[in-house]
């Protein structure tokens, strides 16, 4: 399968009237720890929050791709328009 499609989606990102996805990178991963960090948001996603080295770990794991080679992993930051603040994560596996 050609992932050039996904590729290209993942690497410009997707923006609607309030929200952007952009690309995932580890800096972002201050800003995620503290956006994700409330516990009770956990109850509803499962997991628990995650420290900034925890949460820089985990997006360097995403980054590297899936061990998979049938399938691609895209992973995008969602930040608010109108603050530019990022609110959360976003991921889509894409097989083959």
């Amino acid at each position: 399968m050609d992932y050039g499609v996904a590729k290209d989606l993942a690497a410009q990102g997707i923006q609607t009237t309030r929200l952007t996805l952009v690309p995932l990178v580890p800096s972002q991963a201050e800003e995620l720890a503290t956006a994700l960090a409330d516990p009770a948001l956990h109850e509803f996603i499962g997991g628990e929050p995650l420290d900034v080295d925890a949460r820089t770990a985990q997006i360097e794991r995403w980054a590297a791709g899936s061990p998979d080679q049938s399938q691609r992993w895209l992973n995008w930051a969602i930040q608010l328009n109108d603050g530019g603040a990022l609110v959360g994560t976003m991921q889509a596996t894409v097989h083959q």
